[in-house]
Parts: structure tokens; C-alpha cells; sequence
């Protein structure tokens, strides 16, 4: 925090004309000697205010609470951040470009969740700092334009094709900027610093999800316990677990109990699923398909959906994965005026994330 005397005049004149009837108001840099931001408590309201060094206001978001968010971004929550402990949801209300950032905690470890107006995900950021407690104003972190950065940092990504930049200082208080690109069509994030250093590379996955599967050489004990309450004096032929993006949603198991051979198949919480109650007959070792879709191929739900929440889109590409013919996905690209995004269904069409690309 800032002691008033080393913050700008400007900029403490630009937070007062905006909140006159504030009761607390902290300042801190973001970047040095250039944009500073606010922490700002009214008797109605919290909110962060970020400030140039010449007073002009560039961001400013309020605090708002989880059941004001839209409900694409509760639905993104539940589904990638199950169980993840809630902290504090902000709603930019002035900005260039106007949005939602959430703050939580998942697997003892701090996010920060960046969304659009539509809810679709922008980025998340790990490990930045707040105030400690629940009530305390959550980690400084703002969208920046092309023209704010750093010479040292536009020279870096010269050349490419920006789209968006964030902006946070880590937990030692160095700057670090978060950067989507596009390269010759392909969408990368970039993580760099202040100096033009690229610290991270890691190009944005459009081409849809990666379903694989393995074989289990080890049971976990969850699959070990159905099988003894369930399969009395099974002989264990085989095992698979399926695979999408890299997180397990379905095992495979083939027995023999006597001279008979049985498939089941388990969700992720090793409860069977409906459609293998009782397990098949034979053994059918699971058959994955992904399948290239054209706009026609797409499920009633799933353009109703499109239709509802993004007005005027054009189908880009899609496509959708199967286990043994039962479609358990549809990932679909469309583009909105200039902005793309990709947007994923489960097997019955119902929506579960848009990210933007």
C-alpha cells in the first residue's frame, strides 16, 4: 500500500470525483509510475478503481455477490472448479472492454477467473495475493490494452496478432502481463514480464477435446471396492479408463464370473451409468469415436442455445466424441461479428463452458 503522499495528485482527485462518499480508500502501484489502483469501501459498496498516472480512469469494478453472475459463469465454475471455495466476484462496469473476474480457492491453491460479458471464459491466473479473510478486497488484476504496455513487452509480441492482455503483480510484487496471440491463425498464451522476458508459452487448444484412453495396470480402490460388493468371484480380464482432457470421466471394466463375461462401465465416481446397468454380455473393449461436424449436424439444443445467447453467430467448426456410439460431448467454434469462441455441450446438448478466443 501506498503511504498519500507518493500517489499522484491526479489520480487521487479522479477516485474522489467518482466515490465522494467513500470511507476507505488505499492506493497501490501496478505499474510503476504509470497506472495505480484503488481499493475503495462506500457504505453500499467495495470496488477497485485502476487509475492512470494522469488521472484518466481505465478500469473500474465493483464487488458483486456469486448469485449476481451470470449463470454461464456459475455453470463454468461448478463444472471445472467442483467443490472450490468462493471468495469474491467483481463486475467491471468501466473499461474497454467490460467483463466478470472471480476469485476462489481449488486444491489450496488461489484463482483468479477471468470472464467476458456473455460469461464466456477469457483466462485464469494462479497464486495472487489478497487481503487475508473473506472480507477483504481480492488481488489486484486488470485487462490491459496494446497501447499500455511496455515498449520492452510490445517488441516481444511484435509481429503477431493481439488479442487481449492481463495484467497482475505476482506475489513479489513483479509485474507480469498474460498475453493471447495469434500466429498464423493459431491462438497462443503468453506469460512475460515487464522486461519482454517470455517466462510461458502454451498454445490454446481449438481443435477440440482430447479423448484417449489407458490401461489400468493398478485398480484404484474405488473401482476395487465396486467390484467386490457387486461382481461376487470375478475374474478380472481387463481395465480402461477414458480420458478427457487428460481428467478421467468413465472406466471400463471386463469380468468372468464362471463362464460368463461381463462389461461395465463406471462413471468417474465409480457409480454405473445408466445405459450399462447390469453390464453387457461379452467382452467389448470400449470404442472411442470423434466425429467432424458441419452446422446441420448439430443437436436442436445445442442451436437454441447458440441462438439465445449469441445473436447472429456462424457455425466455424465443431466436432463430437463418442464412447462406444453414446455421444458424451459436442465442442463447438462459432463466430459473433469479430469474436470467435468455442463452446462445449455434454451428450445431451446441455452447455458446460464458452471460452473466448
Amino acid at each position: 500500500m501506498l503511504a498519500p503522499q507518493d500517489v499522484p495528485v491526479l489520480v487521487t482527485q479522479a477516485v474522489s470525483k467518482v466515490y465522494p462518499k467513500a470511507t476507505s480508500v488505499d492506493f497501490s502501484t501496478l505499474q510503476t509510475n504509470s497506472l495505480y489502483v484503488a481499493n475503495v469501501i462506500t457504505p453500499t459498496t467495495e470496488a477497485q478503481v485502476v487509475v492512470s498516472n494522469k488521472g484518466v480512469i481505465k478500469e473500474e469494478a465493483v464487488k458483486i455477490a456469486k448469485s449476481e453472475l451470470p449463470a454461464a459463469i456459475v455453470t463454468y465454475l461448478d463444472t471445472n472448479f467442483p467443490g472450490a471455495t468462493f471468495e469474491h466476484a467483481f463486475k467491471k462496469t468501466k473499461g474497454e472492454k467490460l467483463g466478470f473476474r472471480v476469485e476462489l480457492i481449488f486444491n489450496k491453491e488461489k484463482y483468479s477467473v477471468f470472464f467476458d460479458q456473455t460469461g464466456a471464459f477469457l483466462n485464469q491466473i494462479t497464486g495472487l495475493q489478497g487481503k487475508p479473510g473473506k472480507k477483504g478486497l481480492a488481488p489486484v488484476a486488470t485487462e490491459i490494452a496494446l497501447t499500455d504496455l511496455p515498449a520492452a513487452v510490445k517488441s516481444t509480441i511484435s509481429g503477431y496478432t493481439f488479442k487481449r492482455a492481463f495484467l497482475v503483480k505476482d506475489p513479489k510484487g513483479m509485474e507480469v502481463y498474460h498475453i493471447r496471440i495469434d500466429k498464423l491463425g493459431v491462438p497462443y498464451d503468453l506469460v512475460v514480464d515487464g522486461t519482454g522476458t517470455i517466462l510461458m508459452t502454451k498454445e490454446v487448444n481449438t481443435k477440440g477435446p482430447n479423448f484417449t484412453k489407458i490401461e489400468l495396470k493398478t485398480l484404484p480402490d474405488g473401482l476395487i471396492s465396486y467390484l467386490n460388493a457387486n461382481v461376487t468371484g470375478y475374474k478380472l480380464d481387463y481395465a480402461v479408463a477414458i480420458l478427457k482432457d487428460s481428467v478421467i470421466v468413465e472406466y471400463h471394466v471386463g469380468v468372468t464370473v464362471g463362464t460368463t463375461k461381463k462389461d461395465i462401465h463406471l462413471d468417474a465416481k465409480f457409480q454405473v451409468l445408466p445405459q450399462h446397468m447390469g453390464g453387457k454380455s461379452g467382452h467389448n473393449p470400449p470404442n472411442l469415436g470423434i466425429k467432424e461436424l458441419k452446422a446441420s449436424d448439430l443437436p436442436a439444443t445445442v442451436k437454441s442455445y447458440l441462438d439465445s445467447k449469441y445473436a447472429g453467430w456462424a457455425f466455424v467448426k465443431g466436432v463430437s466424441g463418442s464412447v462406444d456410439n453414446v455421444v458424451k460431448f459436442y465442442h463447438v467454434v462459432i463466430e459473433v461479428a469479430t469474436k470467435k469462441y468455442m463452446i462445449e455441450f455434454d451428450g445431451n446438448g446441455t452447455f458446460k463452458k464458452a471460452v473466448s478466443l
